[in-house]
C-alpha cells in the first residue's frame, strides 16, 4: 500500500488509506490500539494525515505539522533517515520523539506543559506520563484521553480551546478507535472535562499557535 500525499486537505478514503498504513506499522511495534486512535485523531486535526501537507499562512510540514519544516529535517538527520516528506519516515520520527530518543526529544509531560491544557481537556493525571507509559497505555486510558494526552504532551498547539480544538481531536480518535474495531465507551469519562481556569504561560513551543485551526472534517 502507497501513502497518498499532496497539497491541500485529504478525503477521508485518503485518510483512510494512509490510516491503514500507520496503523499497520505501529501495531506491529506492539502501540496500544487506543493509542494509535490517539495520534491518529491529532494527525487528521493536523494534516488531514498527510505526509505532505503544508500550513497555509505558516510554516508547518507533515503529519503532525512539524514547526518549523527543519526540526522534521534535524530529526530526520539525527536519526539517519530520508527523506523527510515521506510517510513512512515521518511516523519513525513520531515514535522517536515520543520516546525523546538523543537528539530529538519532543515529549514534555512536567506540570509546566500539562497545565497550560487544563482548559482543554488535559487532567492532573497526564503530568509525569512518559512516552513509553503512553505507547503501552499502561494507564489503560481511553482514545479520546490519549488524543489529549499526546495534543499536550506531544503536539502542544494554541492554549485556546476554540483555537486547538480539542474536543474534535478527541472525537476523532474515536471515530478512529471504531475504524479499528475498537469499542468506544458510551459516555466520556467526566473528569476529561474537569474544568481549571489556571493559566500558565511558560514555554515557546515548538509547535505554532494555529490562528484559525487545522481541523479537517
Amino acid at each position: 500500500m502507497s501513502w497518498i500525499s499532496r497539497q491541500g486537505a485529504l478525503t477521508q478514503a485518503e485518510m483512510e488509506n494512509n490510516a491503514d498504513i500507520i496503523i499497520s506499522y505501529y501495531r506491529s511495534l506492539g502501540i496500544n490500539d487506543n493509542t494509535i486512535a490517539g495520534i491518529l485523531g491529532n494527525m487528521q486535526a493536523e494534516s488531514s494525515i498527510n505526509p505532505e501537507r503544508e500550513e497555509v499562512g505558516g510554516q508547518g510540514y507533515g503529519l503532525v505539522q512539524w514547526t518549523p519544516i527543519t526540526v522534521l529535517q534535524n530529526h530526520c538527520n539525527a536519526l539517519g533517515l530520508s527523506p523527510y516528506n515521506d510517510g513512512d519516515v515521518q511516523i519513525q520520527v513520531i515514535k522517536a520523539e515520543i520516546l525523546n530518543q538523543s537528539g530529538v526529544g519532543e515529549w514534555y509531560t512536567s506540570q509546566a506543559f500539562i497545565q497550560n491544557y487544563y482548559n482543554s481537556g488535559a487532567t492532573s493525571d497526564m503530568i509525569g506520563i512518559t512516552g513509553q507509559q503512553f505507547l503501552d497505555n499502561s494507564m489503560n486510558w481511553s482514545a479520546d484521553k490519549l488524543a489529549i494526552m499526546f495534543m499536550a504532551g506531544y503536539e502542544r498547539p494554541s492554549y485556546d480551546p476554540n483555537i486547538n480544538h480539542y474536543q474534535n481531536r478527541m472525537q476523532y480518535a474515536l471515530n478512529w478507535l471504531s475504524y479499528m474495531g475498537g469499542v468506544v465507551p458510551p459516555t466520556p469519562t467526566p473528569s476529561y472535562f474537569k474544568r481549571n481556569h489556571f493559566n500558565f504561560v511558560l514555554f515557546n513551543k515548538r509547535r505554532r499557535i494555529y490562528g484559525q485551526a487545522r481541523i479537517f472534517r
